[in-house]
């Protein structure tokens, strides 16, 4: 598969879509069915497919309520049939049809470097995990920001207190997505700044 575009979850999958099974830029072997990789298995999974044909040029992008932004393709347009695409689709990950999404109240909105990440929610005791993702930038298939951490944390009523990564060559200062995790299914995130 080439010419796609992979996507860290909350839930720790990467989301693979876009593109074609053609060495070239070629829209009759032009891949619509999502993939995702499960690191702790080692597995692959076929999803649901996307709807437009996006090859060279597209882009992907986890958006802060845990779907994926899929957009773009062409220019130069495909061979067979391709085009321009001048246009998006929102892609729902699996998480999304699990249950019932946890929430957060309130996140510390800068966090220094081994530092403590306050989140409120109604929903601390239920949650397993707690989830740090790099906002993303795109680009030709590629994101250059994606980082993602499992953060240790705490519970107490109404809240958990996270311990943020100390290194700053892993998690570079900016922004990052803070996702709660309640069996697999992620909160809507919060945005924080690191650093």
């Amino acid at each position: 598969r080439r010419h796609c575009t992979a996507v860290v979850l909350p839930d720790g999958k990467v989301l693979v879509v876009n593109g074609s099974s053609s060495p070239g830029n070629d829209a009759a072997k032009a891949v619509l069915a999502a993939e995702q990789w499960n690191p702790a298995t080692g597995q692959w999974s076929t999803l649901a497919s996307m709807a437009t044909k996006r090859l060279y040029h597209s882009t992907a992008l986890l958006l802060p309520d845990g779907r994926v932004l899929v957009a773009g393709g062409g220019r130069p347009k495909a061979i067979h049939g391709g085009a321009d695409n001048e246009n998006a689709e929102i892609y729902s990950p699996p998480y999304l049809f699990q249950g019932v999404r946890p929430s957060i109240t309130s996140a510390t909105a800068n966090v220094a470097y081994n530092g403590t990440l306050t989140i409120q929610t109604p929903d601390a005791a239920q949650i397993d995990t707690v989830r740090l993702i790099r906002l993303g930038s795109v680009t030709h298939t590629v994101n250059m920001n994606q980082r993602a951490s499992t953060l240790k944390f705490a519970r107490a009523t109404g809240k958990l207190t996270a311990t943020v990564p100390a290194n700053p060559n892993l998690h570079p200062p900016g922004h990052y997505m803070v996702f709660i995790l309640a069996g697999g299914v992620p909160s809507i995130a919060r945005i924080i700044r690191l650093g």
